[in-house]
């Protein structure tokens, strides 16, 4: 085992930066096999100060390298109102804090690259929104109509829905295979219809107790 001098830095992905970013070399060690030398370095990120393990392996028969890190780099950073949805932090529903706690596998599916499994999860997840806001009529389409009457989605919206929920279909039923740039879209229209549901409403309410009032307008007297 050896450890390095406090200086060395090293570029690396960060989860938590959601992008590569200098990280200081707080230790590292190395075993080394008959084909393979396996490395292994604890990071600190010098933007959040993160911590994180790289590994290494190196083939010594033609020098190809494999690296991972953990946690996993990510590619999309789950927004706050998901992590206090998933905790119960922001509902007393257990269904609405499960929720919170799919479309948090989700996100884990899109970072280890299991884009399908992603895309079948967002499918599930928006199911069951419609079925917990509007009951379940018996078919997406109809769910999906009810959903709209209750004022939960514009036409737009519908729209983008409509497709995000096909992706998923496609993905069980036509052996398809979303790319990353599919399922970045298609957790933007999760979002934007979740948001308003379990974050926004409660967070607009908050901003309005601190909103002073308006004045009364002044009585005008009549000429």
């Amino acid at each position: 085992m050896s450890e390095p001098g406090r200086d060395k830095i090293v570029n690396a992905p960060c989860s938590s930066c959601v992008r590569k970013t200098g990280h200081d070399v707080l230790f590292e060690t190395s075993q080394h096999e008959e084909h393979y030398i396996d490395t292994y370095v604890l990071l600190r990120c010098r933007g959040c100060s993160t911590i994180s393990l790289g590994h290494q392996q190196l083939l010594k028969d033609d020098g190809k390298t494999e690296q991972t890190y953990y946690p996993s780099p990510v590619s999309r950073k789950k927004p706050d109102w998901v992590i206090l949805l998933a905790i119960g932090y922001s509902t007393s529903s257990k269904a609405e804090s499960e929720l919170g706690s799919l479309l948090t596998e989700i996100y884990q599916a899109v970072d280890g690259d299991q884009h399908r499994l992603a895309a079948m999860g967002i499918r599930a997840l928006l199911e069951q929104v419609m079925i917990l806001k509007v009951g379940d009529h018996r078919s997406f389409d109809k769910n999906l109509d009810e959903f709209q009457n209750a004022g939960y989605l514009s036409l737009l919206q519908r729209d983008a829905m409509r497709a995000t929920l096909d992706v998923g279909h496609a993905v069980m039923h036509r052996a398809f295979k979303p790319t990353e740039e599919d399922l970045k879209v298609a957790l933007d229209v999760v979002e934007g219809v979740l948001a308003p549901i379990f974050a926004h409403k409660e967070a607009a309410e908050k901003l309005a107790d601190r909103v002073p009032p308006r004045p009364p307008k002044p009585k005008t007297g009549k000429t």
